[in-house]
């Protein structure tokens, strides 16, 4: 079977959704080599250089990726940043993912250990002393009992070799989720980008809200952000400027990631516990997409209030500590 996936990619075809299952279960029960899967993603790459990435080819592939279990939770929804933007700030999609789980949504978010980053998901739950690897099955329970779980990338396709060269996992590896999402949030700080994921994210979520903004991988409190969504089946394009928000004056320094991920960590826990700042601002602003997406809110700045007063009640920060406790549950 890997022999004629490689055959089809070489000769300039496009994989059905049958081989990209195969490939996947061939990966994941280690009868093909970290470096057989790597050569099958440079191949792909240099074809999709040649041909073009074609999105149904993609989409199948975060189909194909998709964890075969079955679970009854419904209106799930991932939030996450894409990665590569300009300016490094405090990590912002997981933070939202605690506020948005306070406020009902249920949160099953995906990510990795910090890449462009100074820290990733993977890396703030660690500081947090919540486990980033735990049994699917436990992640479910824990988005039924507290409306949110995290499931890091590394289970869902496990591959320990890494090429270093870019490959279609750079561009569908964000999207990937072992469940099928209702909703979906993602932030893209390149413009490119955001025009070769749109078309994969249409054929694999129901309502989505897709972020550019050339300086961060979210939508800003500092410049305006533009902005993709399709809710309920209906699609729009427009602008967020943070300025209709009242805002504390800041600019981009106030939002910057510090180089000590446990500093980090504890800076988050202090917005998580009412303070307010530029950061908790962005995070707030980046939450209140969420509760707009999820039907929560009316507006963006609707769902920023929402969030904002969430926060201030300290809420927050027991949702973290009980999600801290279950984690640890045998």
């Amino acid at each position: 079977m890997i022999k004629q996936i490689a055959e089809h990619i070489m000769g300039g075809e496009y994989l059905a959704y049958s081989e990209l299952q195969s490939l996947v279960r061939l990966i994941r029960t280690k009868e093909i080599s970290d470096l057989e899967f790597v050569a099958i993603l440079a191949a792909m790459e240099t074809r999709n250089r040649i041909k073009g990435i074609n999105p149904d080819e993609c989409a199948n592939l975060v189909r194909a990726l998709r964890v075969p279990i079955d679970s009854d939770i419904t209106k799930i929804l991932c939030n996450a940043g894409s990665g590569g933007d300009k300016i490094k700030t405090i990590n912002v999609s997981t933070s939202a993912a605690v506020i948005l789980a306070t406020a009902g949504v249920n949160v099953l978010k995906n990510g990795y250990k910090g890449v462009t980053g100074k820290c990733g998901s993977r890396d703030l739950l660690t500081e947090w002393g919540i486990d980033p690897f735990q049994p699917l099955e436990k992640v479910l329970e824990s988005v039924k009992r507290l409306h949110i779980g995290y499931y890091d990338f590394a289970n869902i396709i496990v591959n320990e070799s890494r090429s270093g060269f870019r490959s279609p996992l750079n561009y569908i590896g964000v999207l990937c989720h072992p469940l099928k999402l209702t909703y979906k949030m993602l932030g893209c700080g390149d413009e490119s980008y955001l025009e070769i994921v749109e078309p994969i994210v249409e054929r694999t979520c129901e309502n989505y809200l897709l972020t550019y903004n050339p300086d961060i991988d979210e939508i800003s409190s500092i410049t305006p952000t533009h902005i993709r969504e399709k809710r309920n089946g209906v699609k729009k394009e427009y602008e967020f400027n943070p300025r209709r928000l009242r805002l504390i004056n800041a600019d981009y320094n106030d939002l910057l990631s510090s180089k000590e991920r446990s500093k980090n960590a504890s800076i988050i826990i202090e917005i998580f516990k009412g303070k307010r700042s530029p950061k908790s601002e962005l995070i707030a602003i980046n939450a209140g997409g969420g509760l707009y997406l999820a039907g929560k809110a009316e507006s963006i700045e609707e769902g920023f209030d929402q969030a904002t007063q969430i926060l201030a009640s300290g809420e927050v920060f027991k949702k973290l500590e009980e999600w801290k406790v279950f984690s640890n549950e045998r």
